[in-house]
Order: C-alpha cells, then structure tokens, then sequence
C-alpha cells in the first residue's frame, strides 16, 4: 500500500467511505455474476418454451397424410435432391421455411420418420434450400422415441454438429397415427452468446447508473461523515471537559467530607461514655446533610441527631452552620435546658440566613438528649424528630416532638422540654427521617416508621452493637434496586 494511500485512509470519513463503496461494488460483482446465471437459466427455459409451441403449432398444420405418401413413394437415400422435384416435398419445404422465417430460426427446422429395420431416424422435408432426404440421423436422443406421439422438449445434448437445444412435436394422418416428427433446434453457443450479449447491455446501464449514483452521493456522504466526525470530536473534548470537571468537583466534594469528618465526634468517644451503643450513619452521597452531636458537659452528656435541609453538598454546607451553632449553646452560652437549647440554636440560624439577599430558609430537625448517666435520668427537646424508647420488658413508647424546625418558621413557639426516668436496660433510639422515607419493597413505597419501629423492637434482645448491621441490613433489602433518598442516621443507647 502507497504512503500517499495509507495518509487516504487515516481519515475516518474516507475510511468508512472506502468500506461503503467497496462492499457496494463486491455486492454488484455478486449479483451480476448471480444474475447471469439466473438469467441463462430462465432464458434456456423460455428458450424450450418457444421451440415447443414452434414445432407445436407447425406439426398441426402439416398434412400427415400427404407427408406419410410422399415417404412410401420415395424409400431411398436422395430420392428428392431439389425442392422442386416433388410437389408435395416443394409445398412442405415451403411451410417450414416460411416457419423457420417467422419465428427467427437460424438453424433448419425439418421433420423425421423412423425406420424400423435400421432403428434409425431419416430425414424428411427441411427448411433448408439444400434437401438431404432419407439421410440417417444415427446418434439421436432416446427421448425421441420414447415421446414420438406427445413430443417433449430434448435436453441440452451434443452431437458431431455441436450442443443444441431442440423440441419436437408428432405429425399425425387421419386417423391420429404419427407418422412423422417436427424438430427445431437452437445452437446452444449462439444461444449463451445472444443471452451475455443481452445481459451484457443491462449490465452496463446498471453499472452506469450505479457511477452516477456514486459520483453524485459521494460528496454528499463525504461532508455528512466530516460533520458526524466533526461532531464526534466536539463531543470528545466536552466529554474530557466534563471528565475534568467532575474530577475537579469530586476532589473539592473529597476535601469537604474531610472538613465534614472533623465536625461529629469520633465513635469511640460513644463507646467510652456509653458501653452499649451504636451510631448507624449511611449519607446518600459523599457528604451528608445529616449529622450527630455528642459532648460531655458539666457532669451530663449531651447526644443529638439532625437532619439539616437539603443532602450532598448543600446539606452539608447547612450542617456545619447548625452544628456549630448546637455546639456554642451547649459549652459557651452556659444553656444546659434541651429546650431552651433548641431555642437558642433557631435564632443563631435565623441571624445566620437571615443575611441572604434571597432570604434562605433552611434549617433543621433535630433530636437532643441531655442524659445523666448515673441516675438515668434523660431530657428531650425534639424539633419534628421524636426519641424512641424501648424498655428492659420490651414496651414501646415515643415521645412526640414540637411540630416546627431549627430555622425559619411563621407558628413559632418555644420547644418543649420532657423530663424522663429510664430504668436500667431501658434503650433509647434517635434518628433522622432517611431511614422511614426510604422507597422499596416490592411496590416501591416508602418504609415509613412502623416497620423501623417494629425492627427496633424485634432486634432489642440483642446486643446493642449489632443493632447497627442488623438495621442496615433490613434498610439495604427493603432498598433492592432503588436509589437511597435521603441521608440516614440512627443513634441507640442502652442505659
């Protein structure tokens, strides 16, 4: 292959033009060379068709019995040397060339009678000028004999004289005895010959057009590969762009979980001030809008799940806010009321958003308990998220929170501090509504908080630590195929 073929070729539009029009001239090829074949054959079939309705219709206009006569009156070879030397071989000779003149024959059409002491045909009349009467016709077709009385077409056969295509019909007296067969015959080379000549003709109108069509198509297809390769590249460089992009907000959305990670404590500082305890978190994307808060303070421990407006990056944007401000109330606003916490909390956020020029009204809900572990005393404000307690026997209860967030709220009122006495073994559950509002199951509903209460229940006799995978095991089967909705977290403390 030429250097200046191959830089042809490194083209993409050229490439895939080169295959179209390759494959289109190899299929021509194809059906070209198929259809001569096709064609011949039909051709030799329309070929036979004709010779028999030729000989057909000639052998029913010749008189039998005046054919029949004249062969009993002249039994020897060359009896009849000229066509004007019986009247009734002129009269026939006449009819078959006037035949073979009508109909195209190049070859003589001539009728034949058997001789059954030699087993032989002899020639009879023929359209030839040149008569050669009673001559033997010696390797003839065994069909010959075998349809004198229907007559039939012969298969392609060869003799001394070439290959032919032949048909013959009876020529019968009056009383319906064949005396006499009407042959045609067509040279089969001249046949093959006048059939490619033909085929020859359509063959170059088909390629002639297949060029105009080339000639014509092949610029237009050329410019529509360039602006689909054009396009193609375009999309390319948008796709490396955006891989970019995304690469480069993956890496700030990594830095900000970091930032993120730094804000919760650490679980082993649950594990130091409660034994038996668990902290299922599970945020819907890299960083979370949900968060926990714990933190030991003048004697109490002070443990609190929120769920800030929003997930991903905006929620998470929202946490660091409230939970800086949860963690200010609580160690430097020397406010240890639950109640009064969540106060204190809505109107540092109010102040915070209230700086928007579009008026934010984010905030958040949130579960806080300030618990005295000695004596198992407990202290709930909830901002539309209860606390759940199950107790050492198994009964149930929910403490219902205040009907309003941590931010912006028209109905404002202050939250509502519930004093509680848990006894020993007694358990308790805050969390987030990601767990509840999570589609699945086999209709793709929501979970709601029936079920999440009654796995709480189900799985209290256990440890408490393996409440933590066997809640995230329920949460993933419920889940299946659908996409998690919302950030989840779950804090159990056993007293």
């Amino acid at each position: 292959m030429s250097t200046m073929f191959k830089k042809i070729l490194e083209n993409v539009a050229t490439r895939i033009m080169f295959i179209i029009y390759v494959s289109i001239i190899l299929i021509t090829g194809f059906f070209i060379v198929f259809g001569y074949y096709s064609q011949l054959n039909l051709q030799e079939l329309r070929q036979y068709d004709r010779l028999e309705a030729i000989v057909a219709t000639v052998a029913t206009q010749i008189d039998g019995d005046e054919h029949q006569k004249m062969m009993e009156d002249h039994i020897l070879k060359d009896n009849i040397k000229t066509n004007d030397e019986n009247m009734t071989y002129h009269h026939l000779q006449s009819q078959l060339e006037n035949a073979a003149i009508v109909n195209g024959l190049k070859k003589p059409i001539y009728t034949m009678v058997f001789n059954e002491d030699s087993a032989f045909f002899e020639f009879g009349v023929t359209s030839d000028p040149e008569p050669y009467f009673r001559h033997s016709y010696v390797n003839y077709p065994q069909i010959l004999l075998d349809s004198m009385d229907v007559g039939a077409s012969i298969p392609s056969y060869e003799s001394e004289n070439g290959e032919w295509l032949s048909a013959f019909y009876p020529i019968k007296n009056s009383r319906g005895e064949t005396v006499a067969l009407l042959e045609a015959d067509v040279e089969f080379t001249g046949f093959i010959e006048d059939v490619q000549r033909e085929y020859l003709n359509e063959t170059l109108i088909a390629i002639g057009v297949i060029i105009l069509m080339a000639v014509f198509l092949i610029p237009y297809t050329r410019k529509i590969l360039r602006e689909e390769e054009l396009r193609k590249e375009q999309a390319r460089i948008q796709a490396a762009i955006i891989k970019e992009k995304n690469a480069d907000i993956t890496d700030s959305i990594n830095y900000a979980l970091k930032i993120q990670s730094a804000i919760p404590p650490p679980l082993t500082d649950f594990e130091n001030l409660f034994p038996e305890s668990f902290v299922f978190f599970k945020p819907k994307d890299i960083v979370a809008g949900d968060f926990y808060f714990l933190e030991e303070f003048q004697g109490h421990v002070y443990v609190a799940v929120a769920d800030c407006t929003g997930h991903g990056v905006p929620g998470a944007m929202v946490s660091v806010i409230c939970s800086n401000a949860l963690s200010y109330v609580v160690h430097d606003a020397n406010i240890t009321d639950p109640g009064k916490i969540l106060d204190a909390v809505t109107d540092i956020v109010i102040k915070k958003f209230a700086t928007s020029p579009d008026g934010i009204k984010d905030g958040m809900d949130v579960c806080l308990c300030k618990i005295d572990v000695k004596n198992r005393k407990i202290e709930y404000a909830g901002a539309n998220n209860a606390l759940y307690i199950i107790k050492s026997g198994g009964e149930f209860e929910s403490i219902k929170p205040d009907k309003q967030p941590i931010g912006q709220f028209d109905f404002r009122k202050p939250f509502t501090t519930h004093h509680l006495q848990l006894e020993e073994k007694d358990s308790i559950y805050l969390f987030t509504d990601g767990f509840a509002d999570q589609f699945g199951g086999t209709k793709g509903k929501k979970l709601k908080y029936k079920p999440f209460k009654n796995e709480l229940i189900s799985s209290n006799d256990q440890p408490l630590q393996n409440q933590s995978a066997i809640l995230d095991k329920f949460f993933e089967e419920w889940k299946g195929d659908y996409e998690q909705v919302d950030d989840v977290c779950v804090i159990g403390v056993r007293l």
